[in-house]
Order: structure tokens, then sequence, then C-alpha cells
């Protein structure tokens, strides 16, 4: 049977005993009382049962056995299903956002469309499975004669943590892994046709064998991820972390990286000039600068005037821009790890998802710019989804600067000025805001700010 067959298997085939709302909240009482050790206790066994459609909302399911259950759209958001048996599972279209399914057995489960984002599957096993059940007799006979793959194909893992989990063979096919966590994860033989990738932090990532045609990888990072005959035709590594990755047994001649200097149309300070007449002269001479998808690593662009650039997805790791001209630049995806970027006028640039991990923004210029003909109204910067885990800060303007979801651990914004800024879920974990003003700052869902904002 080829793998086609396996993953258009439609579990709906296996009988299962369909249960009302009434019954499961009756097994769910008795598993709270199992959980709580208390007396009449029992653990739900929910073994090939139908429960699609049911509410399970919150609901502490932990070491609940599913296996074989039919759990189709089931309701089933920030419920915990730590250490469950979910062996497989049917759980197509089913809503599991913000659970918690660590070290959840999953093997051979459906989760084709199902929405799991910023779920918990830590060191969660969704390797292939053949699913068995005793007879009357209590012999043990096949159910499925074949081992299933699980089946993530569309589902949505935005957010999610999969680190150390299991995942050898399944099918990832179009599923949207945005800021996934994928550390430590075994991928081998995987299909992860066009799935998306961005930001993902796939450090050592075991991808042998896996086919990644067509994914998306921009800001994933792959640093000591292993690449063994893995198909990355079509594949988009620009602005990808390869710190470490070994192509030497992959053909990459059919994936996409950033060019190289030797790429450029024309010589880099002539083009440069020629960007610095275009911006005097507000266009009646000279010409933008395109420098996007370029490695562009360790160059000298201090005092350079680069607003309104096109510097997105280039890697610029170590590069010099002290006290540059970014005003209005389009920075997003860049790679600007240990760049220099101190006292640099970087008002109303667009800096989504950009990684400035160590980089160096002291008395970095990040407010907003006017709106030339509306009064009142300005053009903030954009900083969302940015790493910048331990970059610097000190004394910084980042008046009403867009942070939403920007990762700030063991950043310094010492003495900053955060007035206005949007740090909303925010990663604050270690960031040093001592002095730093954050009069009007929206903190919701920030996490690890701590109120006396020291280190």
């Amino acid at each position: 049977m080829g793998n086609s067959e396996l993953y258009s298997r439609d579990p709906r085939s296996i009988p299962r005993t369909r249960l009302t709302q009434h019954e499961l909240d009756e097994i769910m009482a008795l598993h709270a009382r199992f959980l709580n050790q208390d007396s009449g206790g029992r653990r739900a066994s929910l073994k090939l049962t139908n429960l699609s459609y049911l509410d399970f909302s919150g609901r502490d399911l932990r070491e609940a056995d599913f296996t074989g259950s039919e759990l189709k759209g089931a309701r089933m958001a920030g419920s915990n299903l730590h250490s469950a048996n979910m062996f497989a599972v049917d759980l197509r279209d089913a809503d599991l956002s913000n659970a918690v399914l660590d070290q959840a057995d999953l093997r051979g489960s459906s989760m084709r469309s199902t929405n799991l984002a910023h779920a918990s599957l830590v060191e969660a096993d969704l390797r292939a499975g053949r699913l068995y059940n005793r007879d009357s007799h209590g012999e043990l006979k096949t159910v499925r004669e074949k081992k299933s793959v699980t089946d993530l194909a569309a589902a949505i893992l935005t957010g999610s943590d999969l680190s150390h989990a299991k995942m050898g063979d399944a099918l990832i096919i179009e599923t949207d892994m945005t800021d996934a966590n994928l550390s430590g994860v075994n991928l081998e033989r995987a299909d992860m046709t066009a799935s998306i990738l961005t930001g993902a932090n796939m450090e050592r990532c075991d991808l042998s064998g896996a086919n990644m045609t067509d994914v998306v990888l921009h800001g994933a990072v792959l640093t000591g991820a292993r690449l063994n005959q893995t198909n990355l035709t079509g594949a988009d590594l620009v602005c990808a972390v390869l710190d470490g990755v070994d192509f030497s047994q992959t053909d990459i001649s059919l994936a996409t990286f950033p060019k190289s200097l030797n790429d450029l149309d024309g010589d880099l300070p002539h083009l440069l000039k020629e960007h610095h007449a275009w911006v005097t002269s507000k266009g009646d001479v000279g010409a933008r600068v395109e420098l996007s998808r370029y490695v562009l690593t360790e160059q000298d662009f201090s005092s350079v005037n680069l607003s309104m650039a096109n510097l997105s997805y280039s890697n610029f790791r170590d590069c010099h821009f002290e006290r540059a001209h970014l005003i209005m630049a389009d920075l997003s995806y860049c790679d600007l790890r240990g760049a220099d970027l101190s006292y640099a006028d970087l008002r109303g640039a667009g800096m989504t998802r950009a990684n400035l991990t160590g980089a160096n923004l002291t008395g970095a210029r990040l407010g907003p710019v006017p709106m030339e003909g509306a009064i009142g109204r300005e053009w903030s910067t954009n900083i969302q989804h940015a790493r910048l885990v331990s970059a610097q800060f000190l004394g910084a303007d980042l008046v009403a600067a867009n942070f939403t979801g920007a990762d700030l651990t063991d950043a310094s914004l010492k003495g900053s000025d955060l007035s206005r800024a949007i740090l909303t879920d925010a990663m604050l974990g270690g960031t040093d805001l001592r002095e730093a003003d954050l009069s009007g700052a929206d903190l919701r869902g920030a996490v690890g700010l701590r109120r006396d904002g020291a280190a």
C-alpha cells in the first residue's frame, strides 16, 4: 500500500460508540476525582468512542485514554492532555488552541485542519502507528492493517511548542508552523511540502530524508539541524539562520538562497551614492537602492543615508550602521545579528521579524515619523515579532514603537523612552527596563515583565 493510500484512509470507517455531552460530563467528573485521588474516581476510558463536536474546553484530561476515538470538530481549547493516550485519534477540524499535549501519544492520529495554535506538544509522540483492539475473548485484533502516519496537513501550529517531539514520517503538507518551536524534533522522512515555517525554531532538528519541497523558512533558525538527503526543491531559505548546517549530503541547487555582492546590478558605493541623491532630491535625480535578498555581512554603512531603501530579507550580520540614516527603510526579515546600529536614525522603519540578536542600538532613534499633510498622524516604527534577544537599547528613543510579539529576552532597554510603545505579547524575560519611560505603553499579554523593571 502506498503512502497516498495511507494518507487518505478514512478514520470514520472504524465503528465507534457515540456519547452525548451529558454522558461525557459524567465521565469527566469521575476523571476529576481520579486525578484528585478521591474515592470513587475513575480514569476516563474513551477508547473507540465518537466524541465529535463535544465540548472539552479547559478540562483537565491528563492521562485520559482516547485510543481510536473520533474527536472531529471537538472543542478542546485550553484543555490539559498531558500524557493522554490519543493513539490513532481523529482530531480533524478540532480546536486545540492553547491546549497542553506534552508527552501525549498521538501516533497515527489525524489532525488535518486542526487548530493547534500556541499549543504545547513537548515530547509528544507523532510517529506512525497501527491500531489494535481486543475481541470478546481478549485476543488482540488489528483494526487498521497498515500503520497510519500522523496527519497534520493544513493544521494550524502557529506559535506551538513541539520541542523534542517525535514526528518521523508525519504528513505536514501546507501546514502553518509560523513561530513554532521545533527544537530537537525528529522529522526524519516527514512530508512538509509547501508548509510555512517562518520564524520557526528548528535548532538541532533531524530533517534527514524529509520532503521540504516549496517550504518557506524566512527567519527560521536551523542552527545545528541535520539535513541528509533532504528534498529542498523550491525551498526558500532566504534569511534563515543556517549556522553549523552541513549541506554536503543534500542537493541545494533548486533551493532559494540570498544573492551575493557579485549579483548586484552595479558597484555598491555607486548605488549608495545614487540613493543619497534620490533621497535628498526627493526623487528628482538618482535612484532608490534595492538591496533585498542579498548577503552583505560585515559591510560598513556608517553614516550612510539609506532612508526609504528596500533592504528586506538581506543578511547584514555584524554590519556597521553607526549614525546611519534609515528613516522609513524596509528592514523586514533582515538578519542583523551583532550589527552596530548605535545612534542610527530608524524612525518609521519596517523591521517586522528582523533578527537583531545581540545588536547594538544604543541611542538609536526608533520613534515615529509625522505623516506629511496629515496633522496629528504619525508613522510608527514596526518591530513586530522581531528577535531582539540580548540587544542593547540603552537610552534609545522607542516612542510609540510597535514591539508586538517581539522577543526581548535579556535585552537592555535601560533608560530608553518607551512611552506609548506597543509591547503586547512581547517576551520580556530578563529584560532590563530600569529607568525606562513606560508611560502610556501597552503591556497586555507581555510575558516575564517584572514590576521593578529589573533584569
